[in-house]
This record gives C-alpha cells, sequence and structure tokens, in this order.
C-alpha cells in the first residue's frame, strides 16, 4: 500500500512532506470505536486464556516453555514499557502528540507490547495446558494481527512517510534479527 495514497493513486502532499494530515471528525470517532472494540475483544481474549477451566490437553510437559515464555513475555513487555514511557496507550489510535518510537526494542518490533502479550498468554495456554487457553490464543492471535494493521494504518495517517520507511525495515510483532533494521 502506498503512502497516504489518494484514490486516484497520487502520493498526497502531506507523505511527500512528512506532514500530520489530521483525519475528518467523523473517521477519527469511527477510528476509535473501531480501536476500542479491538481492545475490548483483546482483554477478553486475554482472561479467556487465563480461565482455569475446561480439559486439559496433557499432564504438563510444556510448563517449563510456558514459563520461559512468560519470562521473555515480561522483559519484552518491560522494555516497551521504559520505551513508551508515559505514552503508553492501551488504544491502537496514536495519540495527536505522541511521537514515532523507532529506537530501542523499537528498532526490532513494530508492536513489542503485542508481542509481549502473545508470550505471555502462550506461556500460561502451555502451562495449565486447557483446551479453552489454547483457542483463546489462537483467537488472540487473530485479534492482535488485525489491531497492529489498524494500528499501522493510523500510524502512517500520523507520520507518512517516515513511517512507511520504519514499517519496511522493522517487522511487526515477531523480531527477525536477520534483518538490516538501520541501526
Amino acid at each position: 500500500m502506498a503512502v497516504n495514497q489518494a484514490p486516484s493513486g497520487r502520493v498526497g502532499a502531506a507523505a511527500r512532506l512528512g506532514q500530520y494530515r489530521r483525519p475528518r471528525a467523523r473517521d477519527r470517532d469511527r477510528h476509535r470505536r473501531t480501536g476500542s472494540l479491538l481492545v475490548a475483544a483483546q482483554f477478553s481474549l486475554i482472561g479467556l486464556c487465563l480461565l482455569p477451566v475446561g480439559p486439559t490437553l496433557g499432564a504438563g510437559q510444556l510448563r517449563p516453555l510456558g514459563l520461559v515464555c512468560l519470562v521473555l513475555a515480561l522483559v519484552v513487555g518491560g522494555l516497551a514499557l521504559l520505551a513508551m514511557g508515559s505514552d503508553t496507550r492501551v488504544h491502537p489510535v496514536p495519540h495527536e502528540t505522541t511521537p514515532l518510537r523507532t529506537t530501542g526494542i523499537y528498532a526490532w518490533i513494530r508492536h513489542p507490547m503485542y508481542t509481549a502479550v502473545l508470550l505471555a498468554t502462550l506461556g500460561v495456554t502451555l502451562s495449565g495446558g486447557r483446551a479453552l487457553s489454547l483457542v483463546a490464543f489462537l483467537a488472540l492471535m487473530v485479534v492482535l494481527r488485525v489491531k497492529s494493521n489498524f494500528e499501522d494504518d493510523r500510524l502512517n495517517e500520523r507520520f507518512g512517510w517516515e513511517f512507511a520507511v520504519y514499517a519496511s525495515r522493522v517487522p511487526a510483532v515477531i523480531p527477525e534479527p536477520w534483518r538490516s533494521h538501520g541501526h
């Protein structure tokens, strides 16, 4: 998808100049509602992952791997919180005054909080071995994929070519250390 591409196929002046083009009020309201629905779905599925109900899928053989996932989630999530500081948000629509983060963990992953959430819920799923957790985890993967794409679209609207260049070299959720990240 081209950066801030107009329906005619031309790249808009805001994208060429890297300027912020504020969405219309109707679009902002629609974006807020969509973002809120995605957040509600995310937290509902996290809650389902944590429920200790239903049949188990094994005798706990994967518990050590689950604990490793939980530790990795703490590290990745902690680094993301450190990088974002007071700008940390759960909602996928970026605040108008928040700068684009491209350093620290954000130089390796565009959505490290989503990575941390997936690692944590995978850790819980593997540790508990519950069928319901597995189903909720798989659904959460889909919701976070949709949410990250939605957030990327909002970041593209907000930062134009600066985000497009960043997104072209930094993966969304799974780090790719073999790739050049421009450091």
